[in-house]
């Protein structure tokens, strides 16, 4: 059981310094041309500045929201690899998440894994380079939401959540099923960690 004092909960923001946001992202490749357009397809970007040396991409009026730098001796990092693991992006709606889902299937982008984490729902993609990239949305509406699910420790028991099967997330989506309701956490939440980590979808 874990304690009141390890249950998770989203906290104040606290005094003092802080970041106003995330501002970039930089990757470093042996093929920045595939990088490039792969960001272009799948996350919308376009490019500020294509350079020999460093280009910069954005999705919004930021000057850079991705950077890749050309190495030509880039090597790929080992499967277990300290360091960089995945990199999540938040999508407004479950419908621009399957709409896009349903587009990048069309030329053959497909998600390794789909995962309701309880407070959120994920698809999980690869660039060409083996980065993780996560379009994700929001389960819970308002903080207060989401610290009232937090207390019921079914978080705490499992942080991962339940794999689920995108063409079905879609198949609920198109029959105009209520996203709130798609969205909440799955209703066997505490019992998937062992077959999440094996990688196994549940129903």
């Amino acid at each position: 059981m874990t304690s009141a004092s390890q249950q998770a909960r989203v906290p104040e923001p606290g005094a003092g310094f802080r970041p106003k946001e995330y501002a970039h992202v930089v990757f470093r490749t042996a093929q920045p041309e595939a990088l490039i357009d792969w960001y272009r397809v799948v996350l919308g970007m376009q490019v500020v500045l294509r350079h020999p040396a460093i280009s910069f991409l954005t999705w919004d009026e930021s000057q850079d929201r991705l950077a890749i730098v050309a190495d030509e001796d880039a090597q790929p990092a080992a499967e277990n690899s300290v360091g960089f693991h995945h990199a999540a992006f938040e999508v407004g709606s479950l419908k621009e998440l399957t709409e896009q889902y349903r587009a990048l299937k069309a030329r053959e982008i497909v998600p390794e894994r789909a995962i309701n984490h309880g407070v959120a729902t994920s698809l999980y993609y690869r660039d060409p380079d083996g980065n993780q990239i996560e379009l994700t949305v929001e389960a819970f509406a308002t903080v207060a939401e989401l610290n009232q699910w937090l207390a019921t420790g079914l978080f705490d028991t499992n942080p991962l959540g339940v794999f689920i099967d995108p063409e079905e997330l879609c198949a609920r989506v198109e029959s105009g099923e209520s996203e709130a309701d798609i969205l909440k956490p799955h209703a066997r939440h505490a019992e998937f960690l062992t077959e999440l980590m094996a990688g196994k979808n549940v129903k």
